[in-house]
C-alpha cells in the first residue's frame, strides 16, 4: 500500500512479474540464480535489446491495461510506438506534469514513490523498505558524503508503469555525472527473508549539483532490475531550470536520490510523517516536496530585487 497524494487516497501497488521477484528473492532456487540475473549487466541488457525489437510492440496494449497505465498521457499513439523500448521511454503530452514555479521551492524529479528523510549521519547505516542504506556506499567518495552529513534525503522509487524521465528539482548548474558500477538489485522491496544492498551495490550515476536556493545538492540515479542504461541528457556546466528534463531510465524499475547540505530545506511535513510509518507517498514530477530554509534566495532572486 502506498498514499497517492494526487488522489488523496490510499492504493495497492502494482508488481509487474510479482511471483518471479518473490521467487528470486524469496526462495532457496531462486537465491541460487539471483547472482547470475542481478550480478553482471548482461541478463538486463540482453532483455532491454529484445524489447527494442518491433517484435515486442505486441506487448504494449496489454501491458498498459495490466499495470493501468493512462495512455491518454502519452505524447505519441500507442499504435505509432516501434517496440517495446520507445513505448517504456514515452514522452508527455504537453502539460500533463506542471512544475511548480514558486521560488525556493523543490519539485519531485520523478513520478513514484517517495519517502523523505530530515536528516542523514554519514557514517550511519539504516534500512529504507527491505535495502539497506549509508550515505558513503551509496557516494562511493568519502569527502562527498562528508559534506552531506546532517543533511536530508529524498528516495522516489519508479515503478514500471511510471513515466521513465527524471528531471531537475531546481534551477541550477549541474555538474558532470559520475558512474559507479555495480549490480542490478530489483528496486522494490521483494526480499522478504533479507535486506537487499540495493544502495550499496546497484549501477547508479552521481551528478552534484549547485541549485540557486538549496546550495550544493548530490542528484543520484539508481539502476534497477531489467535497466538497460541510465541515459543523461543534459549539458555539464550549462544552467538548468527548474524541472527541465536530465535523463532517462531506459527499462524497468529505477530510483532517484536527492542530497541536500545541512539546512538547506525543509522537506513536506506529510510525506516525512509518512516516512516514519515506513509508508510511501506517491508523487508526479513537478509537484512540491520541500522548501528553502532559512530564507536561501538564490542569485536570479536578488538580482531582481535590488532591480
Amino acid at each position: 500500500m502506498y498514499y497517492d497524494r494526487g488522489l488523496r487516497r490510499w492504493r495497492d501497488e502494482r508488481v509487474y512479474a510479482r511471483g518471479f521477484l518473490r521467487w528470486l528473492y524469496n526462495t532457496r532456487s531462486g537465491g541460487l540464480l539471483a547472482p547470475l540475473l542481478v550480478g553482471t549487466a548482461w541478463p538486463s541488457r540482453a532483455w532491454a535489446a529484445w524489447q527494442r525489437t518491433r517484435w515486442s510492440r505486441r506487448r504494449i496494449a496489454g501491458f498498459a491495461e495490466e499495470m493501468g497505465i493512462d495512455l491518454s498521457e502519452s505524447a505519441t499513439p500507442v499504435e505509432a510506438f516501434a517496440s517495446f523500448a520507445e513505448f517504456f521511454t514515452r514522452r508527455l503530452r504537453p502539460g500533463r506534469r506542471p512544475v511548480c514555479a514558486e521560488p525556493g521551492v523543490c519539485v519531485a524529479p520523478a513520478d513514484g514513490k517517495v519517502l523523505a528523510y530530515a536528516r542523514v549521519e554519514a557514517g550511519a547505516t539504516f534500512r529504507i523498505k527491505r535495502a539497506t542504506f549509508g550515505l558513503e556506499a551509496l557516494l562511493q567518495d568519502g569527502a562527498l558524503a562528508a559534506a552531506f552529513a546532517g543533511g536530508s534525503m529524498l528516495v522516489s522509487r519508479l515503478g514500471l508503469a511510471d513515466y521513465h524521465h527524471f528531471h531537475f528539482p531546481d534551477s541550477g548548474v549541474p555538474g558532470p555525472p559520475r558512474t559507479v558500477r555495480g549490480r542490478y538489485h530489483a528496486g522494490g522491496p521483494y526480499s522478504a527473508a533479507r535486506l537487499v544492498p540495493f544502495y550499496a551495490e546497484n549501477h547508479r550515476m552521481v551528478t552534484v549539483f549547485d541549485s540557486d536556493h538549496f546550495g550544493r545538492m548530490a542528484l543520484v540515479e539508481i539502476g534497477a532490475l531489467t535497466v538497460g542504461s541510465i541515459r543523461q541528457r543534459f549539458r555539464p556546466g550549462v544552467r538548468v531550470a527548474k524541472g527541465e528534463p536530465k535523463g532517462v531510465f531506459e527499462l524497468g524499475g529505477s530510483t532517484v536520490v536527492l542530497l541536500f547540505p545541512p539546512g538547506a530545506v525543509r522537506l513536506d511535513a506529510e510525506i516525512c510523517a509518512l516516512t516514519r510509518w515506513d509508508l510511501e507517498c506517491y508523487l508526479r514530477m513537478g509537484e512540491a516536496v520541500g522548501r528553502a530554509a532559512g530564507g536561501r534566495r538564490s542569485h536570479a532572486d536578488l538580482a531582481h530585487h535590488r532591480a
